[in-house]
């Protein structure tokens, strides 16, 4: 769907954000093992395919503007390899990275740290900025920070920075290509959640309901975005519960927390739902009640405010309309029956990159998802969609998948009828 005048358009907007006399570089992630003889599944950097369009490994990106203003772009990739390919899949060729990226110059020598180094030393560049993860105290350095260690020890002449804010804030705002992507990745969702619920009685394992999600997944051509959440009863109180092995009862309330993704945009949906096709007067009170929340929430959800601000409002207005229907003491109780904020951002990440004191804007995406525990009930609610901010109001990128109460019990007769 991006073309290469797109990831061009986005390299250069990431130029302008810097300083001049600054040189970019955006690593690639590592394999990680998982034994011996194994790996886990790659995870491809997000940032990099967000410059370049690119997915493969040991792929590396250096980017900077010379004094007179001319900009360098170079590419380092694997070269193309009939040997590999046997075995583990095909690389691109040089001929094809430079296609998809829109980079002139794309090297399979593997010599991008002397590439570096020839760039500071004749480019006249005073400041280097890394694209890398954070670890924090308690966490060991992954290979990107340990380069970026090693670069600014390398050069202690020049000034050093952490690149990947300036990336964040550019994923923070979609265009309407990305969005369209979440909107797909939405639909898939919406069909593998009507699979599922033609599927579901009192009786079957939770991880039947995983299974078909993930099925419906897989023959649309997408993936899961995250492990799927299938909680029934007292077990939905727990918000990561991800066993999904127990049985489902009649009369149960089943919370499913679940995503595909579709060429890495990923979306981000809960519902709670009956496990007999039918709410009691109590569930769907208290459905009713997330739902009024969530309505709010999205409503709230403007230009301008810190997602902080947002989330605190949205907390208190919940809070005062819990206590008003006697499910909480009072709003200071909140606590006890909803301890998680109201959303996330949403993009090539579920829980996408963010930038805490950068004001809400239009073309974000969030998660609005409001939710209710009542351990006391063996009850856990969530109702959960993916927004796109708007100017003036905002889209609803799930619409349609359903989330009323009758609609869901409509949807669930349909399947089972």
């Amino acid at each position: 769907m991006f073309s290469a005048q797109d990831y061009s358009a986005r390299r250069a907007a990431l130029l302008d954000r810097l300083p001049e006399r600054s040189l970019a570089v955006i690593p690639p992630t590592s394999v990680k093992p998982s034994s011996a003889d194994a790996s886990h599944t790659y995870a491809p950097s997000r940032n990099l395919f967000y410059l370049t369009g690119l997915t493969q490994e040991n792929t590396w990106l250096l980017l900077f503007r010379t004094p007179a203003g001319d900009t360098v772009e170079t590419l380092f990739t694997d070269p193309f390899d009939p040997e590999y390919e046997k075995w583990w899949g095909r690389k691109l060729t040089a001929e094809e990275a430079s296609t998809v990226s829109g980079i002139a110059t794309v090297r399979t020598d593997r010599d991008w740290e002397g590439a570096i180094d020839r760039s500071l030393m004749r480019g006249g560049i005073e400041h280097v900025f890394v694209d890398y993860p954070v670890a924090g105290l308690g966490q060991p350095r992954g290979q990107r920070q340990r380069f970026a260690w090693k670069l600014s020890k390398a050069w202690p002449d020049r000034t050093h920075g952490r690149l990947s804010p300036h990336i964040h804030a550019m994923r923070m705002v979609k265009d309407e290509k990305e969005a369209e992507l979440i909107r797909k990745a939405a639909g898939i969702t919406g069909e593998a959640f009507a699979a599922a619920l033609s599927i579901l009685r009192p009786g079957i394992r939770e991880c039947v309901i995983e299974a078909e999600l993930q099925r419906v997944f897989i023959a649309s051509g997408a993936r899961e975005a995250f492990p799927v959440i299938a909680a029934g009863g007292a077990r939905a109180t727990c918000l990561h519960y991800t066993s999904n092995d127990a049985v489902l009862e009649d009369g149960d309330l089943l919370l499913i927390d679940f995503g595909a993704a579709w060429k890495l945009y990923c979306s981000d949906i809960t519902r709670t739902v009956p496990v007999n096709g039918r709410y009691t007067d109590r569930q769907r009170q208290l459905v009713e009640m997330v739902l009024e929340t969530q309505r709010d929430a999205i409503h709230r959800l403007s230009p301008g405010k810190l997602h902080a601000a947002w989330n605190l409002e949205v907390s208190e207005a919940y809070a005062e309309r819990l206590a008003a229907a006697g499910i909480i003491h009072e709003p200071a109780g909140i606590d006890a029956v909803y301890y998680h904020r109201t959303g996330h951002h949403l993009g090539l990440d579920t829980h996408d990159e963010a930038l805490a004191e950068t004001p809400i804007a239009p073309g974000m995406v969030f998660t609005v998802e409001p939710g209710l525990y009542v351990a006391a009930e063996s009850t856990g609610i969530r109702i959960e969609d993916d927004v796109m901010v708007g100017g003036e109001g905002n889209t609803i990128l799930s619409d349609m998948i359903p989330r009323e109460p009758s609609d869901i019990e409509a949807l669930m007769a349909r399947g089972r009828g």
